[in-house]
């Protein structure tokens, strides 16, 4: 039987290159999966196994002991210098963050500030810390003039303040007379 004249032509794979999987009959997605498959598997193999890679590990460690073996006097002294210059520098900046932070929690705690209003300070020195505590202070402040009225009513703030049983047999008797 003669094949119809639109069917795409087949690569040497066993699929047409330019038709979409789902519209391929099944003999041809079946190469174009098997071929897919193929092709990871030798990716795959190409890889390189755990003892490879431990060998190659191996090979660049002694790799940088030649190197540094090679190096000159001056060139090796030269590193040096410069591991020990970002020491330096980085335990400088971690001195430095240290003090900041505790002049921070120094004036926090000298202005009564809560954790999370110690955080929000702002400032490189002590003044610029205790501006900036104080300027939160006063954002904070609570609203003065008036009486402060409670959400929910007074709760029970009304009654009298004796708190012992007798007063309260007492109160009651006088509301109830009984």
């Amino acid at each position: 039987m003669p094949e119809p004249e639109n069917t795409p032509a087949v690569n040497e794979h066993g699929y047409p290159d330019a038709t979409p999987v789902a519209e391929m009959a099944t003999e041809h997605q079946v190469a174009y999966w098997k071929h897919h498959a193929r092709k990871h598997e030798a990716t795959a193999k190409a890889a390189p196994d755990a003892a490879e890679l431990e060998r190659l590990r191996a090979a660049e460690a002694e790799l940088a002991t030649r190197k540094a073996a090679d190096l000159t006097d001056a060139e090796r002294l030269q590193a040096e210098k410069d591991a020990a210059e970002t020491a330096r520098q980085t335990a400088e900046r971690e001195r430095d963050e240290a003090r900041l932070e505790a002049v921070r929690i120094t004036v926090a705690a000298s202005k009564g500030l809560t954790p999370a209003q110690a955080a929000r300070l702002q400032g490189s020195t002590k003044e610029e810390l205790e501006a900036d505590a104080e300027a939160l202070l006063k954002d904070f402040a609570p609203v003065s003039g008036g009486t402060t009225h409670r959400v929910g009513g007074d709760r029970g703030s009304d009654v009298g303040t004796a708190g012992s049983v007798s007063s309260g047999a007492e109160r009651y008797a006088q509301k109830f007379g009984k």
